[in-house]
């Protein structure tokens, strides 16, 4: 989507990126969405349990305290899948981290000694790839 933000559907890449941050869970049966910071960059991973279509998705915003604006992009990517009302569980748990986040970037940025973002936050709702709105 940008240079900073990362999405994949490997599963063994998500997969050992949990089991690295020791956020790994065993419970296969219901939606999850964990998050977790490795070394300085947001990671979100989506598991959807859905019979039809299951599985995991991982979005990674890369320096996360320099690059906020990709944030307000995640967030907004989210809204767009809410208000279409494809799984809405799942993506209202996923938009909650990302705000979570977003509103602690400035202790972020202060832990890890990182400049205020120069990002613009006036960053329109993107168009959905049709592969997101199935």
């Amino acid at each position: 989507m940008t240079d900073n933000l990362y999405i994949t559907n490997n599963e063994v890449e998500i997969l050992d990126s949990l089991v690295d941050s020791k956020n790994m869970f065993y419970d296969f049966s219901k939606n999850k969405v964990v998050s977790f910071i490795s070394e300085m960059d947001f990671n979100l991973v989506l598991y959807n349990a859905s019979n039809r279509d299951s599985g995991f998705t991982m979005y990674v915003v890369k320096n996360f305290c320099e690059h906020e604006g990709d944030l307000v992009l995640l967030r907004n990517v989210f809204d767009s899948i809410l208000k279409s009302g494809v799984n809405d569980y799942l993506m209202r748990m996923a938009k909650s981290k990302v705000e979570d986040i977003f509103y602690m970037a400035n202790t972020f940025r202060a832990l890890f000694k990182k400049p205020k973002s120069d990002d613009d936050y006036d960053v329109m709702t993107p168009q959905l790839p049709s592969s997101l709105s199935y």
